[in-house]
C-alpha cells in the first residue's frame, strides 16, 4: 500500500466507484479519473449532506464544468 500524506484525506466513493483525495490545507479534491473539485465546489457538495450523484460527476468531467449553488443563480 502506498504511503499516504497526512495533509490529505483519502476515501473510496461508492457513488463514484473510485478513490478520492481531499487536500486538508487547500480544500481541493481530486478523483482517480482526473476530475478536480475546487474548495467552493466541495463546500456546496458538503452542504447538501448527500454523496455527489454520479450523473453530476459525469457531466462535470465531460464538460470540465463548475458546480454552483442554486442560491447563486438568480
Amino acid at each position: 500500500m502506498q504511503k499516504q500524506n497526512p495533509d490529505w484525506f483519502y476515501k473510496y466513493s461508492e457513488n463514484l466507484k473510485q478513490n478520492i483525495a481531499l487536500n486538508k490545507k487547500t480544500g481541493w479534491g481530486y478523483c482517480e479519473d482526473g476530475t478536480k473539485y475546487s474548495p467552493e465546489e466541495n463546500t456546496i457538495l458538503k452542504s447538501t449532506g448527500q454523496p455527489i450523484p454520479l450523473q453530476v460527476h459525469i457531466v462535470k468531467k465531460m464538460f470540465d464544468g463548475v458546480l454552483v449553488s442554486t442560491e447563486t443563480i438568480q
